[in-house]
């Protein structure tokens, strides 16, 4: 994986990014399943997690993706949002984004989006609208990482979690 793409990193004007973040280990899952999924992955679970863990992946390392978007947190062209908290609070990120936006929401227009946003509606939208609607959208859920690792996969994902992360103010919920 890249940081912010080139043109991104210093937006000028009008130009608004948002950036959606989410825990490492419910990634490595989610992914896991997407790329078995669609075939580019043939590796069992045990090695995908170590590839993955050690940014032996499609995608390079996790962290220095992740760090290079949260660089640009303090820039007002640019909102953060975690997965987790859009799950506990989905009427309040949706709120953080029309502020963002700088639209004036009514609060049934937030209302209806914030049911549109839900993860059912969006799957359904999904099922209904493109041919690999199997492997868009899964469970949904935070904290499924817990079905699949072992306590040493655990471990390890926290100490490079730890590593990568400590200092820098970025932290993730993982339940």
């Amino acid at each position: 994986m890249r940081t912010a793409p080139h043109g991104i990193v210093s937006p000028k004007g009008n130009t608004k990014i948002i950036s959606i973040m989410r825990n490492p280990k419910d990634i490595a899952i989610s992914y896991y399943h997407f790329a078995t999924r669609l075939n580019f992955n043939k590796n069992d679970w045990e090695t995908f997690a170590g590839d993955f863990l050690n940014g032996r992946w499609q995608y390079g390392d996790l962290y220095h993706h992740v760090l290079g978007w949260w660089q640009m947190r303090d820039d007002p062209h640019f909102l953060f949002l975690k997965y987790e908290d859009m799950k506990k609070d989905n009427k309040g990120a949706v709120e953080k984004v029309a502020a963002f936006l700088e639209a004036d929401l009514e609060e049934d227009q937030v209302a209806s989006i914030t049911e549109a946003c839900t993860f059912r509606n969006m799957k359904a939208v999904y099922d209904k609208t493109t041919d690999i609607r199997c492997v868009i959208t899964r469970k949904g859920v935070v904290g499924d990482w817990k079905s699949m690792f072992t306590d040493e996969q655990n471990v390890a994902f926290d100490a490079k979690y730890k590593e990568k992360l400590d200092g820098t103010g970025l932290d993730f919920d993982f339940d």
